[in-house]
C-alpha cells in the first residue's frame, strides 16, 4: 500500500527550533497583538464572532494600536475578514458566490485559545503563534440559506459576549481549526498556515492558509487608488509582470452603500497540477496610496510555497480589501478530504511581506524572507556549511544553444577544454548522456544508465575523470520523476509506483509519472541519484520535469486532487532525504525551464533554470522580471556567448546573467582569444556579485519592466533599513536596449557615482565594436544613459556608489 501523504506534514519541522509554546491571553478588550518587533499583527478575538485581523503593520508603518485621528478616537479596520476560510461540503458558504471566501464553517469558528514562542536571543528561529478555534458539530449542520451577515450584523455580533461553550477546543465534539504564524527575527514578513482536526468525518473542500484583512482605513487607503502587481508565465515566456489600477481589473465598484454586503467580484490566478508557475506566478502584490498628508503608502506581497496546485485572490470587502491564498481545493483542482479520528489536515504554508512604500518594498522584504526560508530549511537539513559553499559556484551547461541534448565525445571534450579557461567550477552534461539509440530516448528514459555508444571506450566515467582532471566537478541532467512508456522500467515497477485515474496508469507524452507516495517510487530514484554519485562521482544534478500528471491520482486517495497534494509533499520530503545524505551535492531545479519555480521547492534547492528561452533579446525580459519571483542567488540566466556573435550580442547575452547566476553555455571551444577574455571578465565580475549578492535585494529604477519593451532596467541593491558590512557598498544595474531611442532616463540622486563595469571600458580589445555608453546628468535625480550604438541591441552593467 502507498504510504498516506495526503494531509499532513509537520510544518513546525520545516522552519525547525522556535522555543517551547506559552499561552497567551488575549487583553480585556479581547485583543491580541503579535510580532517580532519590525511586523506585528493584532487580532479581535472577543464577541460572538470568528477571531479577525483588525491591523497588521510592517516596516516603517504606522503603530500597530491604530491611527489615532486629531479628536483622540482609534481606528482599526471597520470590518475585517475571519483569519481562515474553511469550506466544508455539507455547509458551504454564506451567500452562493464563486469566491473561496465567507465560507458557514469559517464564520461559525470561535477563539478558544493562543500560544506563542519566542527565538533565543540571538536565534535566527522564528516567533510563532497559534491561534485555535473551534465549532461543534450541531453549528456545521445544515440550517437552511444563511447569508452573510452584513458589516453591521458582523459588528454587532462581534460586540456580543461569546458563549463559554467555545472556550474548549475537543476534536470529539467538532471541528478544531490552529492558524499558525510564523516571523523570523528582523523581517518584516509572516508565514501562515492553517491546521484541522475532527474525530466525525467531515468532507473539506478548501482552506485558507491565508485570509488577511488589508489595513485599509487605518492607513487613509482607498481601493481606487490602489494597484495589483501579477506574474503571468508560460515556456519560454516566464515572469511576464504586469501591473494596473485594481478598479481595472475585476475588482469593480458595484456602489457598497447602494448594494451593501460582501462584493463577489474579485481577482484571482491559480495554477493546476505539478508546473506550480506554469500559467501564473505563485504571488502577487498588492500597492495601496495612503493618505498624502500623514504618507501612508504601504504594500503587500505574497507568495505560495507549494509544488502543486494553489489560488489566491483579491476581493472587496463591506469595506475593506481581502487577499486570501489557498492550497488546491475542490472547485478548480479537484481536492477534498475527509477528515476523521487520526485524519488531520494541515494547508499548505504561505509568506506576506508588508511595509511602508511603493511595490519594491514589499519585494525587498519578500527577498528577505526568502533568504531566511532557504538558510532554515539548510540548517534544519544539517548542510548549512555546503549551502554557504555552493553559492559562489559558476556553472557551465552543454545544452543551451548548443549541444541541445546530444552529447557526444568529441563534442564534449573540446567544451571540457573551454569552460575550464573561462573559469567554470562545474561542467554539466545536459539531456542524452544516457541515450543509446541516437535520439529515440524521449519515452524510454527511466533506467538512467549510461550510453554504450556516445562516449567512447572509457564511457561516461571516463569523460568524468576528464572534466575533474580540468578542475571542474561534474554534473548531469536528470528527469527523475518520469519513466518512459517503452522503458523495461514500466514493466517491472508496480503499478501503484506510477500516477493513476479510472483504474489506469495516467500517461502524457510518451511517459508515465512516478507516485512519491509510493515506497517503489521512491526507491528507484534513489538508487539512481546514489548510483550517479557513487559510480561517476556527480556533485551536481540538474532535475527537469517535462510531463505533468493533470489534477492528479485517485489511486488510495480520497480525490485525485488529494492524490496529487500527498505526492508533491512526498517529493519534498524525498528531496529532503537527498540532501541529507548528499549535503555536497549541489541541485537545480528545472521544469521545462521555469514552469515550477515555487519556493517549496527552491527553498530546499540550489539554483532554478530561469527559462528554456533561446533569443537572447527574449531573455533580457524574463531576466528583468525575475527578481520578483526568484532570489538573484538562484536565477540561472543563460549566458550562451558564441563567436559568430557580433561584440554587442555577445556582451548582450553575458551580461543577462551576471547579476544573478551566471548560467554558461555555447560553443566556448570555438572562441578566439578576444571573445574568451570577454567571457573571463563576466565571470570575474560574477565571481564579484556572487561575494556581495546575499546582501542585496533586486529593484527596478525605472519602472516595472515591460516584457516587450525597447529598455529594460533591474539592479541589486543594499536595503536601506538594513546596515552593510561594506564600507564602500556597491550597487549594481543592468540596462538592456532592445530597439527605440538611443537613450533612456534612469533616477539617480546627484550624491551617486556612476560607472560602466561590463563590458570594461579599461580592456576595449575584449570587445572593440562594444563600445562605452555615455552617462550625462540631467537634473539632481536623473541622468540620462546614451547607447554606443542605435543600430543594434546592446547592454551595459554599471556600478552605483555614494559620492
Amino acid at each position: 500500500m502507498i504510504r498516506r501523504y495526503l494531509n499532513t506534514v509537520e510544518e513546525s519541522k520545516m522552519i525547525s527550533g522556535a522555543g517551547a509554546m506559552n499561552p497567551v491571553c488575549p487583553r480585556e478588550d479581547g485583543r491580541l497583538e503579535w510580532g517580532n518587533g519590525v511586523v506585528s499583527m493584532l487580532f479581535d478575538t472577543a464577541g460572538d464572532s470568528p477571531v479577525r485581523l483588525c491591523n497588521v503593520a510592517g516596516r516603517g508603518m504606522g503603530p500597530i494600536g491604530g491611527r489615532v485621528t486629531d479628536d483622540g478616537r482609534t481606528v482599526l479596520e471597520r470590518d475585517p475578514r475571519p483569519i481562515v476560510e474553511v469550506r466544508a461540503a455539507n455547509t458551504g458558504s454564506q451567500d452562493n458566490r464563486l469566491t473561496l471566501i465567507a465560507t458557514v464553517a469559517g464564520s461559525v469558528l470561535r477563539f478558544v485559545s493562543a500560544a506563542a514562542s519566542e527565538p533565543e536571543e540571538g536565534s535566527a528561529e522564528p516567533y510563532r503563534l497559534e491561534i485555535v478555534q473551534f465549532a461543534s458539530y450541531a453549528e456545521l449542520e445544515p440550517h437552511g440559506r444563511a447569508f452573510e451577515p452584513t458589516a453591521a450584523e458582523r459588528a454587532e455580533a462581534a460586540a456580543q459576549p461569546s458563549p463559554e461553550t467555545v472556550r474548549h477546543a475537543d476534536a470529539t465534539a467538532g471541528l478544531v481549526v490552529t492558524s499558525v504564524f510564523e516571523a523570523f527575527p528582523g523581517l518584516s514578513a509572516v508565514r501562515t498556515y492553517t491546521r484541522l482536526s475532527s474525530a466525525r468525518p467531515l468532507p473539506i473542500e478548501a482552506v485558507s492558509s491565508l485570509n488577511l484583512t488589508v489595513p485599509m482605513r487605518v492607513n487613509c487607503g482607498k481601493i481606487d487608488h490602489s494597484r495589483v502587481f501579477w506574474g503571468d508565465s508560460a515556456w519560454a515566456v516566464e515572469n511576464d509582470w504586469r501591473s494596473r489600477p485594481l478598479r481595472d481589473v475585476s475588482v469593480r465598484n458595484r456602489n457598497q452603500v447602494i448594494n451593501p454586503g460582501q462584493s463577489s467580484s474579485r481577482f484571482a490566478m491559480s495554477s493546476a497540477s505539478t508546473w506550480s508557475t506554469g500559467v501564473h506566478e505563485p504571488a502577487g502584490i498588492v500597492q495601496v496610496e495612503g493618505s498624502r498628508r500623514q504618507s501612508r503608502d504601504f504594500s503587500v506581497m505574497w507568495q505560495i510555497e507549494h509544488n502543486g496546485p494553489w489560488e489566491w485572490e483579491i476581493g472587496e470587502d463591506d469595506p475593506g480589501l481581502h487577499i486570501s491564498a489557498f492550497g488546491p481545493e475542490y472547485q478548480d483542482h479537484h481536492w477534498y478530504t475527509e477528515l476523521g479520528e487520526g485524519h488531520d489536515f494541515e494547508s499548505v504554508p504561505v509568506s506576506f511581506a508588508i511595509s511602508a512604500g511603493d511595490w519594491q518594498q514589499s519585494v525587498a522584504e519578500m527577498t528577505l524572507q526568502r533568504r531566511a526560508l532557504r538558510a532554515a530549511k539548510a540548517r534544519e537539513l544539517g548542510r548549512s556549511e555546503q549551502f554557504e559553499r555552493t553559492q559562489g559556484l559558476v556553472i557551465y551547461n552543454d545544452y543551451m544553444n548548443t549541444l541541445f541534448g546530444d552529447p557526444r565525445l568529441e563534442k564534449e571534450l573540446p567544451l571540457v577544454e573551454g569552460a575550464a579557461r573561462v573559469g567554470a567550477d562545474i561542467f554539466c552534461i545536459d539531456a542524452g548522456w544516457y541515450d543509446s539509440t541516437d535520439g529515440g530516448w524521449w519515452d524510454m528514459v527511466g533506467e538512467w544508465q549510461a550510453s554504450t555508444n556516445r562516449f567512447g571506450e572509457a564511457g561516461l566515467k571516463g569523460l568524468a575523470d576528464t572534466i575533474r582532471a580540468h578542475g571542474m566537478g561534474l554534473g548531469l541532467w536528470l528527469e527523475p520523476e518520469v519513466i518512459g512508456v517503452k522503458s523495461p522500467l514500466a514493466q517491472s515497477l508496480p503499478d501503484d509506483a506510477f500516477f493513476q485515474r479510472h483504474g489506469v496508469r495516467v500517461c502524457d507524452s510518451g511517459r508515465y509519472l512516478l507516485d512519491f507516495r509510493s515506497p517503489a517510487a521512491r526507491e528507484h530514484v534513489t538508487r539512481t541519484v546514489d548510483r550517479l554519485i557513487d559510480d561517476f562521482g556527480a556533485v551536481f544534478f540538474k532535475f527537469d520535469y517535462n510531463t505533468v500528471p493533470g489534477v492528479g491520482t485517485d489511486l488510495d486517495a480520497e480525490s485525485a486532487g488529494a492524490g496529487l497534494l500527498g505526492h508533491c509533499r512526498a517529493y519534498l520530503d524525498w528531496l529532503d532525504d537527498l540532501r541529507r545524505r548528499h549535503p555536497d551535492v549541489m541541485i537545480e531545479n528545472c521544469g521545462s525551464g521555469a514552469m515550477r519555480a515555487d519556493y517549496a521547492q527552491l527553498q530546499r534547492l540550489d539554483l532554478q533554470s530561469t527559462s528554456d528561452q533561446c533569443d537572447p533579446l527574449i531573455y533580457a525580459a524574463i531576466a528583468a522580471g525575475v527578481g520578483l519571483t526568484i532570489l538573484p542567488e538562484q536565477q540561472g540566466n543563460w549566458g550562451y556567448a558564441q563567436q559568430e556573435m557580433d561584440d554587442e550580442t555577445a556582451v548582450f547575452t553575458l551580461a543577462t546573467g551576471i547579476l544573478g547566476r551566471l548560467y554558461l553555455s555555447g560553443f566556448i571551444d570555438r572562441m578566439d582569444e578576444h571573445r574568451l577574455a570577454l567571457v573571463r571578465d563576466a565571470v570575474a565580475l560574477h565571481r564579484r556579485v556572487l561575494t556581495e549578492q546575499q546582501e542585496l535585494v533586486p529593484f527596478w529604477p525605472a519602472r516595472l519592466p515591460d516584457f516587450d519593451g525597447d529598455w529594460l532596467v533591474v539592479g541589486l541593491r543594499h536595503p536601506s533599513f538594513l546596515p552593510s558590512e561594506d564600507d564602500d557598498p556597491c550597487d549594481y544595474i543592468i540596462v538592456w536596449r532592445r530597439g527605440g531611442t538611443p537613450s533612456v532616463n534612469v533616477p539617480l540622486s546627484e550624491d551617486c557615482h556612476i560607472e560602466q563595469i561590463f563590458p570594461n571600458p579599461a580592456v576595449p580589445e575584449h570587445a572593440p565594436d562594444a563600445k562605452p555608453w555615455t552617462v550625462e546628468r540631467m537634473d539632481p535625480e536623473t541622468v540620462r544613459l546614451n547607447a554606443a550604438t542605435s543600430k543594434q541591441p546592446s547592454a551595459r552593467i554599471f556600478a552605483i556608489r555614494r559620492a
